[in-house]
C-alpha cells in the first residue's frame, strides 16, 4: 500500500511540474517504457494529457488534431518522432512534444 502511495505522489509531483528541466529525450524515454512499466504508462499519459489540455485551453486551435480515440497511440508514435528527430531531444520538453504532436497530427482543413 505505502509503494503505491508513493507512487502517486511522485505521479501527482510530475505532473503539478515538480520535475523541471525535462527535456525532449526525458519525454522520450518516460513514454519508451510506458508499454512495459505501470508507473512510466502514468507518468507518460499524464504529462502528454496535461500539456494537450493546456494547449488547448490557452489556444483554441493549437495546431494539431488528435482523432478521437487516438490518444493511446500518442507515446510510441511521439518515441518514434523523437528518434527521427534527434535535435528535439535536446529541446525543451514542451517544445518537442508540441512539435512532434503538429507533424503526427496535423489538423487538414481547418486553419
Amino acid at each position: 500500500m505505502l509503494r503505491w502511495l508513493a507512487l502517486g505522489l511522485l505521479c501527482v509531483a510530475s505532473s503539478a511540474g515538480a520535475v523541471t528541466g525535462l527535456d525532449g529525450s526525458a519525454i522520450q524515454r518516460m513514454c519508451q517504457g510506458a508499454d512495459k512499466v505501470r508507473a512510466l504508462s502514468v507518468m507518460c499519459h499524464n504529462y502528454l494529457n496535461g500539456f494537450m489540455d493546456a494547449a488547448m485551453h490557452y489556444n483554441p486551435r493549437p495546431g494539431f488534431c488528435v482523432p478521437e480515440g487516438g490518444k493511446e497511440a500518442i507515446p510510441n508514435g511521439l518515441v518514434e518522432w523523437l528518434k527521427t528527430h534527434p535535435e528535439a531531444q535536446k529541446q525543451p520538453a514542451g517544445q518537442a512534444v508540441d512539435r512532434a504532436l503538429k507533424d503526427l497530427y496535423p489538423c487538414k482543413g481547418k486553419k
